[in-house]
């Protein structure tokens, strides 16, 4: 239990407690895994005070918090299980944790690669994805063409997406079709996004850090436990 009662759906109370993702919880609350304070529960979407209301998950194993570092390759979906078929990073994980008891912390999309967060730490997920915190993630990216300056100046001051402009970005040539990229904000497929509105296409794009943790030597499919002081510096930081 946490200290401090908070408020929250049931489904994010279970991610928080650290027994599995939201997705999964809905579904342990649609088969009647799950009670609260005695009472199965009504829905994913009920209510609860966190520190006050005891929640109860039948099965459920209490673990310790957990953190990961994937090298997602290009081609895996972002999710536990997908309609379509198509593979998903649960399929590059260790056995022990490939259960969907952890979550991915973020998104990257389909063709997207580099360095994907996983944990069933739900408070640390928060920390990192809140956006009002602007945790900065900086990619490389491989365009169709050489934008002019006066277009890289104008991705850097922001470009309007779905009725609001982006916050400032930092986008620097590398050489050879590659930009270095640095977002503090999270909108969907928001670097492709932004070049298209410019006029270019994303070729590739790799994500090379998050915060203090870069991507580094991890090869693509592989997976690190990170130490906990890592852990506890990515938050920090996201301070």
């Amino acid at each position: 239990m946490l200290a401090r009662p908070r408020r929250t759906q049931l489904n994010r109370a279970l991610s928080k407690l650290g027994l599995c993702s939201r997705g999964v919880a809905a579904e342990w609350i649609a088969a009647g895994r799950v009670r609260v304070n005695g009472k199965p529960a009504e829905s994913a979407g009920q209510w609860v005070e966190l520190g006050v209301d005891r929640i109860e998950a039948a099965g459920a194993e209490a673990r310790a918090p957990v953190y990961l570092a994937l090298h997602k390759p290009p081609g895996y979906v972002t999710t536990r299980s997908d309609e379509l078929g198509r593979k998903t990073v649960y399929d590059l994980l260790p056995v022990e944790y490939s259960g969907g008891w952890v979550f991915p912390v973020g998104r990257l999309d389909k063709d997207s690669e580099g360095l994907l967060l996983l944990t069933n730490d739900g408070e640390w997920s928060d920390a990192l994805t809140d956006p009002e915190r602007h945790v900065a993630k900086v990619y490389r990216v491989k365009l169709d063409g050489k934008p002019r300056p006066d277009e890289l100046a104008r991705f850097r001051s922001g470009i309007e997406l779905d009725g609001s402009i982006t916050l400032p970005a930092g986008a620097e040539a590398e050489g050879a079709g590659w930009y270095r990229v640095e977002l503090t904000e999270g909108r969907n497929r928001q670097i492709r996004r932004m070049f298209h509105a410019l006029g270019y296409k994303v070729k590739r794009l790799q994500r090379v850090s998050i915060g203090t943790l870069e991507l580094g030597d991890l090869g693509p499919g592989e997976t690190r436990v990170l130490p906990k002081g890592t852990a506890r510096a990515l938050r920090k930081a996201a301070r």
